[in-house]
């Protein structure tokens, strides 16, 4: 054998004996669409954590019946039909009492709490099953953004975060408080210069499941359909007898706010605290307390479909279990646009889509020019109008509130004047119909469902950028510069 002949056999042996030498290492393949769909949390809980933990509830039905026979809500006689002005008769805005709204309430209330906990405590937490069989089903999609993705312990994502100033009324200030509260503890004001975060999970009852399941099948792709020649997801709009229920958590103590007292403390794996700094991006289980429940159905007879109510805790109202000290703030079923911002302040009629709890014993921030919201919802918005902006950007791509589908949770005049972006804001929305104005043709209705939003922007970024934006900042409040503090100070002193 040749030289030439004997170094060639050498080398293609050597090269068969370890071939790692003369290649790459092969990528590693992202995780399928279904895998990142259909997981529990962002962050998995740690081995050994005690349970319980949560479990992402997604063995959507394939089919319900017609007719919901336990939603008796949709049996009470409530009126929508909204008054205008006629031969100078006066407009009177719905109340609570003699015309059935308290009733229509207590209704869902008890169809939401049936099987739960009494104290809806934290090791209990979220019973999906009610009669032995689910009935309560998650969104997918939830658990892929690392700054406000599913956390572990109760599946909570990471909404809006409040001040002080919304949660108590100052005896100088209306009713749309932006900090803190007059005679407030020197600890609460020092402590918490960068608010208190709001953490939530939504569950929708088997009729929004099945909506849900053909919406995002067990691909985790996101599916599109046609109704009335529109593109819409392919399970909207949400059927008949559709319910969904959110519990809302936060991070204030009882001490600051009273009313708190008692309310169930939940154990919630959210961002590390410091008054210097604020919210960081690291993760760790804390104490979080239940301060509002809100619930949304489909009724046909509403203008909009849907009827959104939202309860607070009041540890001070008579009660021996949670749902005791769950008191109703109200109920809405519109976002009134023939009223201010949506209209000029001189053709502004009352509201009538927006019916409030005359009764309740603890200061309501309420929403915009006093439409329903929640203790942590924005008091510039509405529980309507915030739900009916849900739309998704087409063809996969990730949704950008302001840019490609509308912003959902506030911008720059939101309820301060008259305006084109307030007039289509606070319209009156219906499935498919796209965004009031022309300014996001192209987004697609998610059927007032944020939730669901959320899912399809989530796969946004995972259909284009093959990864989910990375955790930064997660502060959404700026507390004010200790040299701002020092220079009113010296004002108010002169």
């Amino acid at each position: 054998m040749s030289i030439r002949r004997t170094l060639s056999a050498l080398i293609i042996a050597i090269v068969a004996a370890t071939p790692l030498l003369w290649s790459q290492t092969p990528a590693p393949q992202p995780a399928s669409a279904a895998a990142i769909a259909f997981r529990n949390a962002v962050v998995p809980a740690p081995l050994g954590y005690p349970a319980p933990t949560f479990k992402l509830s997604h063995n959507y039905p394939h089919s319900v019946p017609d007719k919901c026979d336990q939603c008796t809500w949709l049996k009470i006689p409530v009126d929508f039909t909204p008054q205008f002005p006629s031969a100078g008769k006066p407009i009177h805005p719905p109340t609570w009492h003699n015309q059935h709204w308290d009733e229509y309430i207590t209704a869902i209330l008890n169809y939401v709490k049936e099987n739960q906990d009494p104290q809806l405590s934290d090791k209990a937490g979220w019973n999906t099953k009610v009669g032995g069989k689910t009935r309560w089903f998650n969104v997918p999609w939830m658990a892929y953004d690392p700054t406000a993705g599913r956390e572990f312990v109760h599946g909570t994502t990471n909404e809006r975060t409040a001040t002080l100033g919304e949660f108590m009324k100052t005896p100088e200030g209306g009713p749309h408080v932006q900090f803190f509260m007059a005679h407030e503890t020197e600890a609460c004001k020092t402590e918490y210069p960068w608010g208190f975060e709001s953490w939530s999970v939504g569950y929708y009852n088997e009729y929004g499941g099945y909506a849900l399941g053909r919406t995002i099948p067990s691909t985790g792709v996101p599916q599109m359909g046609d109704f009335l020649g529109s593109p819409v997801p392919a399970g909207l709009p949400f059927p008949d007898g559709t319910v969904v229920v959110k519990i809302l958590t936060s991070n204030v103590p009882a001490d600051c706010v009273p009313f708190l007292k008692g309310s169930p403390e939940w154990t919630v794996d959210r961002h590390k605290y410091t008054k210097e700094k604020g919210y960081q991006c690291e993760r760790a289980p804390q104490p979080d307390h239940v301060v509002q429940v809100d619930v949304a159905v489909v009724d046909k007879r509403s203008p909009t479909r849907w009827v959104y109510g939202t309860f607070a805790y009041d540890g001070d109202t008579p009660g021996s279990t949670f749902w005791d000290h769950l008191v109703p703030v109200g109920l809405q079923w519109g976002s009134d646009p023939w009223t201010f911002p949506a209209v000029p302040m001189a053709d502004s009629l009352p509201l009538q889509q927006s019916v409030i709890n005359t009764d309740i014993g603890t200061f309501q921030h309420l929403g915009c020019k006093d439409r329903l919201a929640g203790p942590v919802d924005n008091p510039q918005s509405s529980c309507t109008s915030c739900h009916s902006s849900a739309y998704a950007a087409p063809k996969g791509a990730p949704g950008v509130m302001g840019s490609n589908v509308p912003p959902s949770f506030g911008f720059s005049g939101l309820c301060q004047a008259f305006s084109l972006e307030n007039a289509a804001y606070f319209q009156n929305q219906s499935a498919p119909q796209r965004f009031p104005g022309g300014q996001y043709a192209d987004a697609f209705t998610m059927d007032t469902s944020l939730q669901l939003e959320v899912a399809f922007t989530q796969y946004g970024f995972y259909n284009t950028d093959h990864a989910p934006q990375a955790c930064t900042d997660p502060n959404q409040i700026q507390p004010p510069k200790k040299q701002v503090r020092r220079t009113v100070q010296k004002k108010v002193t002169k």
